[in-house]
């Protein structure tokens, strides 16, 4: 175990071959901002998806009705000038006028109503689509400047939604080019546009300089450069030699190397994304997972803290229920607590008729293969073999989706749409093909708990859920992640209050 535990510092080794190199920085003298990331995307904006690296394309892109302000988490009106609601159900939106799409066509309610019942219409088969927008009742054009959005039910973090999700697309444009078009050639009214791409590996988006003004400030830097690199050592590398002036995907593990080497910048901020161990609950054929007591054991198998704190971050939260301590109505007092017992999880898999444990296959998103690794050694201590599969997150999220996943690490949540237990609780205990636990009385707690405007009954449902989960141990909560920014010194990026990054916001420093 203790060699997993290094692997944090497994770069160090790079730092004095690239300082001498550190100053020949080029981000500013092209104005182009270099970003690197460690994954690619399956989508450039965030209605056909809903991830992190989706959100990166599609925050800058496309403008949402509402912006949620990335110094205060405070939604502001965007697209909309205004909303107001009329009641639990009703919302009213007042449109900004002036607004031009990248490709030059007018904004106004003809783009909010045609993306709207693009929404609503499920054969788009968008990700989370009924999750999201399934609540969507009608949408109807009052005046040119004057939308009215009806709800089938109330819906407490809609606005989450809207804000997150919700990049508002040119009516005709996608009408004459069919909605798919936006996953290569998108159009918005975002302050950068898409000047090309090399799908899975570099992305060239230029500045709108017709930006309007409104609470998100214009931008500044003419051009930005987005580059997939897997390799964390390479990242690194770029950062250091000026290749690149923002990764965006290192550990805070790794980023602690970095503090105060020259001409880079380390932030940290808060997250709301969480990672647990998935088990297929409900599976009905020879699945020893379907055993409360090899769930129970393999829960006080994992030293929690040791892995968390050795492989992830000092800062990172250990979890004891499975929600982000950021998280609105992410109660922690819930029992029973699994604290590191190997001797009682031993005897678990002895009641439970498993001395000798079983095979099990573990699938991760690549870059998570350390996690898995040291979960594969916990395990094995009470004789459960694990076959550790790690794919591209593509790959991995198809696979999840469609039910074929004995154990998985998952990592979900970022930003505004996370900021409520709904996000999370209602993706992975509603009864679909992502809910591998299929329990209905949590899935009628979390959908009750998602259409009632009272706080104290919602906190109360979620406390029955969580109380459950923890029960039964359905999973395995494992960590609420810390956001890190690192940047060279000529950047200026302001940490965000929530972890949905907006790098329009990024200047130069000099």
């Amino acid at each position: 175990m203790k060699n997993r535990l290094i692997r944090s510092t497994r770069f160090l080794f790079l730092v004095p071959l690239v300082l001498s190199a550190a100053s020949a920085w080029a981000g500013q003298a092209d104005d182009t901002l270099r970003v690197a990331v460690t994954r690619e995307t399956d989508f450039v904006d965030s209605i056909h998806t809903s991830s992190a690296d989706s959100d990166l394309f599609g925050t800058i892109i496309f403008d949402t009705l509402i912006y949620a302000d990335r110094a205060t988490g405070e939604f502001k009106p965007l697209l909309a000038s205004s909303w107001t609601w009329t009641d639990d159900k009703t919302v009213v939106f007042k449109l900004r006028e002036g607004v031009k799409f990248q490709n030059g066509e007018p904004f106004n309610a003809d783009d909010v109503v045609f993306t709207f019942r693009q929404l609503m219409d499920m054969d788009n088969k968008f990700r989370q689509q009924q999750q999201d927008f399934g609540n969507i009742a009608s949408v109807e054009k009052i005046d040119d400047y004057t939308v009215k959005v009806t709800l089938k039910q109330p819906e407490p973090t809609f606005e989450n939604v809207l804000a997150s999700r919700v990049g508002i697309w040119p009516n005709d444009y996608t009408q004459a080019n069919g909605h798919m078009v936006h996953a290569t050639k998108p159009v918005g009214t975002g302050p950068y546009a898409l000047k090309s791409m090399q799908k899975g590996s570099a992305y060239t988006l230029v500045k709108n300089s017709d930006y309007f003004d409104g609470p998100r400030a214009k931008p500044t830097i003419g051009t930005i450069e987005v580059r997939v690199i897997p390799e964390t050592q390479t990242q690194i590398a770029e950062l250091m030699s000026g290749g690149v002036d923002m990764a965006l995907s290192l550990t805070s593990a790794d980023a602690t190397a970095l503090q105060g080497a020259p001409g880079v910048a380390v932030q940290t901020g808060q997250a709301t994304r969480m990672y647990f161990l998935s088990m297929n609950v409900a599976g009905k054929e020879n699945n020893p997972l379907g055993n409360a007591d090899v769930r129970r054991a393999i829960s006080y198998a994992v030293n929690k803290p040791e892995l968390v704190h050795g492989l992830v971050s000092p800062d990172a939260a250990v979890l004891a229920t499975n929600c982000n301590p950021s998280q609105r109505f992410c109660i922690t007092d819930v029992k029973p607590v699994y604290d590191f017992d190997l001797a009682k999880a031993k005897a678990l898999m002895k009641s439970a008729g498993y001395p000798d444990g079983f095979n099990v296959t573990l699938m991760a998103e690549a870059s998570l293969r350390p996690i898995g690794e040291a979960l594969q050694g916990y395990l094995s201590a009470i004789g459960i073999k694990v076959n550790l599969e790690t794919l591209p997150l593509p790959a991995w999220r198809e696979r999840y989706i469609k039910g074929e996943s004995q154990m998985s690490i998952v990592g979900w949540g970022s930003g505004v749409s996370s900021l409520d237990i709904s996000n999370s609780l209602g993706i992975f205990f509603n009864g679909s093909s992502t809910d591998y636990v299929k329990d209905k009385d949590i899935t009628a707690w979390n959908a009750t708990a998602s259409r009632t405007m009272d706080k104290s009954e919602r906190e109360a449902l979620y406390r029955k859920t969580l109380t459950r989960i923890n029960e039964e141990a359905y999973v395995l909560p494992l960590y609420g992640a810390v956001a890190t920014y690192v940047t060279s010194d000529q950047v200026k990026f302001a940490v965000p209050a929530i972890d949905f990054p907006d790098i329009s916001q990024a200047a130069w420093a000099k």
